[in-house]
This record gives C-alpha cells, structure tokens and sequence, in this order.
C-alpha cells in the first residue's frame, strides 16, 4: 500500500502536536485565536484519517483508476494542511514560551506596556486583532496566522518585536504605532490597489523622465506599504510621532535607492522624513512649535549628507504619489487625531484621557510646549 511513507509522516506530525499541548497546557498566557488552531489541527488529524480510509478503499478495489490517484493526492493534501497549521501553532509557541519567560523578568514593565499602547491603538485603529510583544533585536510585526483556514482570512495574532534597550517607553512608543499599521494595512485592500493604479499611470506618463521605469514601480510598490504606516503613526500619536521618527530613521545615508527593490521595503530615511513633515504640517501646525529641535537636528543632519543624494533621487521622490498617502490614508484608516491635537493644546492630562493615555504621555515626554 502506497500510504506507508505518508503514515509514517502523519505519525510524526502526530508526536509533534502532543508535544505542542503539553507546552500549551504549561503557559500562563492564553490567547483565543490559539485554541481555533488546535481545535483545526485535531479537526484535521481525523480528516486524515478519513480521506485515508476513502483511499485505501478504492485501492482495494481499482489500484490503477483515475480516482483512485485522485483519492491519494487528497489524502496527501489533507496531511499537508495539517502540516501547515501545526507549524504556525509551533511558531506561535514559541513566541508564547519566549513572551512568559520575558514576563517574569527584569523586562516584565516593557512587555506590559507595550501590550497596553497596543491594545490602546488598536481599538483606536478599530481593530479586533491580539498583539504579543516579545523583546528580540529590534522593531518588527510578524503576522502568526495569515491566510490560514482556521483564523480567517486575514491573520488576527501579531507578534510585536521589540529593541532590547534601556530608553525610557515613551521615547520609542510612537514607533509601536508604525508596526501595528502593518496590521491595519493588511485590511485596507481597496486602497492598495487604488495606489497601484496610480503608480501605474505616473509610470505610464514619465518614462522619459526616469531611467529605469521597471525599478522605479517595483521601488514604490514595495514603499508604499511602510509610508502608510508612518501615515499612521502620525493620525495616532501627532508631533510625538515625528519627534520618535527622527531619532528612529538615523542612517549614514539617508538619500540611499536600494538598487534591488525586491531586497529593501524601507524608502530612503529623507523620503520618510518628508513625508511625515508634510502630514505634520497640514494636520497640527500649531503644535509643530514643540519640536522644533527635533526637526531642525534631523533636517541638519540631511544638509550634512547633501552631497550624497544620488541623481535619481528628485525623480523617485514623486510629489504625485506622496501626496495620494498624505491625503488618501487620513480619509479611510481611522484615528482620533483631532481628538488628541485637542488634547494636548488644551493641557489635558493623560489619567485625564484613558483611551489616549499612551500617546498623550509620549506627547508630554517629546513636546516642549506640552510638558507632564
């Protein structure tokens, strides 16, 4: 019988799941969208069982049909879905595992911060999504389960990735907005390909202005999605955002093109920064006042590098499409920032404002003009 070797395989897959339970009976943290992929995976081992039963089945009866084969492929692909759910419930263990261990360390105090803010920007965002910060290497949002049967269609588990540092919480916090905007931009199908057909025509009418066409629509393809979520960074935290940005973006040259667009998602740091001023201006220019170092140091340290601007720059920093993120991603993402502008102009404290707390400390912690 044909099945031995893929036996063999579901065996295994087996011993790994009874593993991945002892480990989840073990963690203190919960999370509910975990007990949807465990029930998945068990819902699947005796689909396994099932299609094997179908197969073996007609085996017996017509080893050489065409259904009989058909039969084979579907048993396989019903051990590969189980397959794949298992590795998704074995990453999230880990980050699970990683994230317990964290809470009972010296770390415990940035963990449940950050699990707060994000909580707090998520229901700002209006988002139904759970956030597991864990300490690692740096500022990053892994999406745990995406497009996966059990969990939907779009991923509702994030791991959060933050820097192991010192720095007070308020000093990064504004950056958390940024990384949960990934989230929010996960669900914002309707605008992406609106972008997409405006990359298109500005390709389409400046081929004679650009050198490599091809570059150029691949570069802003792959930009576009970390412009929108500084968009977002400012409609959540206003002027602190700019302020955290600045420190954030620092970078030996801040005009770098990454000549392999497919490699790097980052637009140049000077393109960012543009962006986030021209938001900033149009949004809450009277607040701009109270981070006027901020802004200065880093345009300074832009003059600094002048010399390094590579000549494609001016014709890849399209005032065109900046402007559809400028103007487009206030109109459909949603946010309070006319809430909080008010907010910190009036002096309103952040106990005062428990659904703005987070960013109105950040706001107190980089605006000279709002202090606690």
């Amino acid at each position: 019988m044909p099945t031995e070797l893929a036996e063999s395989h579901v065996a295994f897959l087996r011993g790994k799941f009874e593993a991945a339970r002892e480990v989840l009976n073990t963690l203190d943290t919960r999370i509910p969208a975990t007990d949807s992929i465990h029930s998945s995976v068990e819902d699947g081992f005796d689909n396994i069982e099932k299609t094997r039963f179908l197969y073996e089945r007609a085996y017996d009866q017509e080893p050489d049909a065409e259904a009989t084969h058909e039969l084979y492929e579907e048993y396989l692909g019903a051990i590969d879905t189980v397959a794949l759910e298992l590795q998704v419930l074995e990453v999230e263990l880990v980050y699970l595992d990683l994230h317990q261990y964290q809470r009972h360390s010296a770390t415990s105090d940035r963990l449940d911060h950050a699990s707060s803010l994000s909580s707090e920007l998520a229901d700002t965002f209006g988002m139904d999504i759970t956030v597991l910060p864990v300490i690692w290497d740096g500022f990053a949002i892994d999406p745990l389960d995406e497009n996966l049967p059990a969990t939907g269609d779009l991923s509702q588990i994030y791991v959060l990735i933050l820097p192991r540092t010192q720095s007070d919480p308020e000093f990064y916090a504004p950056i958390i907005a940024h990384e949960l905007a990934h989230a929010v931009l996960d669900r914002q199908e309707d605008l992406k390909g609106d972008f997409y057909n405006v990359l298109r025509d500005v390709q389409r009418r400046t081929r004679q202005e650009i050198d490599d066409e091809t570059h150029f629509a691949r570069s802003w393809r792959t930009w576009f999605e970390e412009l929108f979520c500084d968009a977002c960074g400012v409609l959540t935290f206003g002027p602190a955002y700019l302020s955290s940005l600045a420190r954030h973006l620092y970078h030996p040259n801040p005009y770098y093109i990454e000549s392999n667009a497919d490699r790097d998602l980052h637009p140049p740091p000077a393109l960012r920064f543009d962006l986030v001023m021209d938001l900033s201006d149009e949004l809450f220019p009277d607040l701009l006042d109270g981070i006027r170092d901020d802004r200065i140091a880093f345009e300074r340290h832009l003059d600094a590098l002048e010399h390094s601007r590579p000549r494609i720059y001016d014709t890849y920093d399209y005032g065109e499409l900046r402007t559809f993120i400028t103007q487009e991603v206030p109109a459909v993402v949603d946010h309070d920032l006319e809430a909080l502008v008010d907010d910190i102009t009036n002096g309103v404290t952040p106990d005062d404002r428990p659904e703005r707390s987070h960013r109105l400390a950040a706001n107190q912690y980089w605006l000279d003009t709002y202090p606690p």
